[in-house]
């Protein structure tokens, strides 16, 4: 036993020193792709001191307030894809218990039992029993270690892109509702014009001072009124429908959001998720570097053998010819396995890691490039917008003056139902022009939102 404890020091002082390999002893040069302009913090080398059962995923900074910010945690709650995230989040937070265990793998225990069925060596009978555990590489836990906290620094941006991307949803599904409940207050306005211009014509004609045509007409317009009406009151009752679907409940009442300022374009989820990739990337590489061969085993064993050795001496007497020699032996040892590096095992795994950080990279260039578009392009929406608003308020109000000057005109004889009617559907059409160009601000700001990346 002194023995096998005497090996046991000598291999484990053996694999305390540093190893190296040709195979990746070449130093390696940063990829110019790399040098992008936000930097990509190192992984940390040990695990949070925190128990991953403790791990929590980072919640979002910024709000907008308004009731989109009540309404957003409802909805992600429901969200599916959220939920999925934060379930992976979990499983690989899980892997904090490989990171800090004393080995890469299970330790294991084995053994073998071995008997002479002929020849010589008659009950010949061998026992051996071994345990062992594989052992990690010099760097390698400190590399694995740094793969699991940049996973979950990528799942965590992912979480708050996708908070973002239900933002967007919700936000348009928010002025859905609110664009026809407009249509529903412009119809209602129809229906009430319609009928109290109906209500005159049916006192002029039976006074003798209209035509049955003229009552006609207003039947007419009364009766399309009232069908806009039950139309949009559907469209509106649908749309809150959906809304609440999506908040698991909640109604699209209330005031949303304004204006957000401009914000630095780095902290864009849809920018940090892709850095976030290419941190797990990079920790990826280093474990790849770091584990140049599969991981090398050590086992102690013990061995336990004897058998029945069987000689004849014809000198003797016949009685006594025949003599058995037993023998017996116990063995203790060390046993040890260690994988040799290859390049057919090594430049594939590098290589594919080499491609994952390429990736990440050319999906962080795309990103920072359609979001800048995405930005101004909403800048400018929103300003086409805002004047389109003040020119149909302008509109509108012009619309109303025509109007009345009509119906009184109407009432003196000068002009018929028709010419009416006809100035009615010109005010019509300023009513809906001016209620979809105060949506279309309130959309564009959402989306102006929603292209900088504030998810309240």
């Amino acid at each position: 036993m002194r023995m096998g404890a005497v090996y046991t020091a000598f291999f484990l002082f053996v694999f305390a020193l540093p190893f190296e390999t040709g195979v990746f002893a070449q130093e390696q040069g940063e990829p110019a792709e790399m040098q992008i302009k936000a930097s990509v913090k190192a992984a940390p080398k040990k695990p949070p001191a925190t128990s991953p059962k403790k791990a929590r995923v980072r919640a979002p900074t910024r709000r907008s307030g308004g009731v989109l910010a009540k309404h957003l945690e409802m909805a992600v709650l429901v969200d599916a894809q959220s939920r999925s995230l934060e379930a992976q989040f979990r499983a690989i937070s899980a892997r904090y218990a490989t990171a800090n265990s004393i080995t890469p793998g299970s330790p294991y225990f084995a053994g073998y039992q071995r008997n002479a069925a002929a020849g010589n060596l008659r009950n010949y009978n061998e026992t051996e029993i071994e345990a062992g555990m594989p052992l990690w590489l010099p760097g390698q836990q400190d590399a694995f270690a740094g793969t699991v906290t940049t996973g979950l620094f990528e799942v965590e941006e992912r979480l708050a892109l996708r908070r973002l991307e239900v933002a967007g949803v919700l936000r348009d599904a928010w002025w859905n509702a609110q664009r026809a409940a407009r249509e529903v207050s412009v119809a209602r306005n129809r229906v009430a014009t319609a009928r109290d211009i109906g209500a005159d014509m049916t006192r002029r004609v039976e006074l003798g001072d209209a035509a049955q045509t003229d009552a006609l007409l207003a039947k007419n317009e009364t009766l399309a009124a009232e069908t806009e009406l039950a139309q949009s009151e559907g469209a509106v009752k649908v749309a809150r429908i959906t809304y609440a679907a999506l908040t698991g409940g909640a109604p699209p009442d209330g005031a949303l959001e304004s204006v957000r300022p401009p914000i630095d374009i780095e902290d864009h989820p849809a920018l940090r998720t892709p850095l976030a990739a290419l941190a797990r990337a990079r920790a990826q590489v280093e474990l790849v570097d770091a584990t140049p061969i599969d991981s090398p085993e050590i086992g102690i064993f013990g061995r336990q053998e004897h058998n029945d050795q069987y000689s004849t001496d014809r000198s003797l007497d016949p009685s006594e010819r025949v003599t058995n020699q037993r023998t017996d032996a116990t063995t203790v040892g060390v046993r040890i396995r260690i994988p040799l590096p290859t390049a057919g095992r090594n430049e594939p795994r590098r290589a594919e890691a080499l491609a994952e950080m390429d990736r990440a990279t050319a999906e962080y260039e795309r990103a920072k490039r359609i979001i800048t578009a995405e930005i101004k392009a909403a800048r400018e929406a929103l300003a086409a917008a805002q004047r389109a608003a003040k020119l149909a308020n302008s509109r509108l109000t012009v619309a109303n003056d025509q109007f009345e000057l009509s119906r009184k005109a109407f009432k003196l004889g000068e002009i018929s139902a028709f010419d009416l009617y006809r100035v009615r559907q010109i005010q019509l059409e300023a009513q809906r022009m001016e209620a979809n160009a105060e949506i279309n601000v309130g959309v564009a700001i959402s989306r102006l939102n929603q292209a900088q990346g504030y998810a309240p």
